[in-house]
């Protein structure tokens, strides 16, 4: 009897200990390869500047500057150089695992964003089921009051086409919204009238 209790005392302390897991453990534990100029130091030196109320900033391996702006207990939001962003989201399922969501956005002439998915040991997941394919087309409309000629003007503007995404600071909403690369300041401006954002919920299961 004694033994089983112990055992089952020790079940519960791993499940606990696993429950107990924040955003801070899973960032530091994320693989070398994930961002290859960060490695675990970094990371951790990151975490505890956060944690201490500083600037948490550091000169990643290429020997530029690397941010951690936001972190949660399901949330981080960094920025790796002046051209790239990550954001990252622990997604509670209902099977009781927990899942990774990675958005990665690089600035160029425009942002654009992929998206991708991990498992709690950082073991790549498709994201078919997990996420929508989202349509840069499906980004735009025409309203009611414009005529199709002055919406095919402002469509063809668009081109190419590219997408990228934000996540919310809970981690459990995606918002794709539609890039206007190599357009002028009054374009982007007149595009306004046709550009829609498309949000995604975490279900628990998959977005939609």
């Amino acid at each position: 009897m004694k033994q089983l209790f112990l055992i089952a005392a020790m079940l519960f302390s791993a499940t606990m200990s696993f429950a107990q897991k924040q955003m801070k453990d899973y960032w530091v534990a994320m693989p070398d390869s994930v961002v290859p100029y960060l490695n675990k130091t970094k990371r951790t030196e990151m975490v505890d500047f956060y944690q201490m109320g500083v600037k948490a900033e550091t000169f990643n391996l290429l020997q530029g500057a690397t941010t951690l702006d936001s972190l949660t207990a399901t949330f981080a939001d960094v920025t790796l150089n002046p051209t790239a962003r990550i954001q990252l989201s622990l997604l509670p399922t209902t099977g009781g695992d927990t899942l990774i969501c990675m958005s990665r956005t690089y600035y160029g002439e425009a942002p654009e964003t992929t998206v991708s998915f991990y498992d709690s040991q950082w073991r790549p997941i498709p994201s078919a089921g997990l996420l929508p394919t989202i349509l840069p087309e499906s980004l735009v409309q025409r309203p009611d009051t414009m005529t199709v000629e002055r919406y095919d003007d402002l469509f063809r503007l668009v081109d190419p086409m590219m997408t990228y995404a934000l996540m919310s600071s809970g981690g459990q909403e995606l918002t794709f919204i539609l890039s206007t690369p190599m357009v002028t300041k009054k374009e982007k401006m007149a595009l306004e009238a046709i550009l829609v954002q498309r949000k995604l919920k975490w279900d628990g299961e998959k977005f939609n």
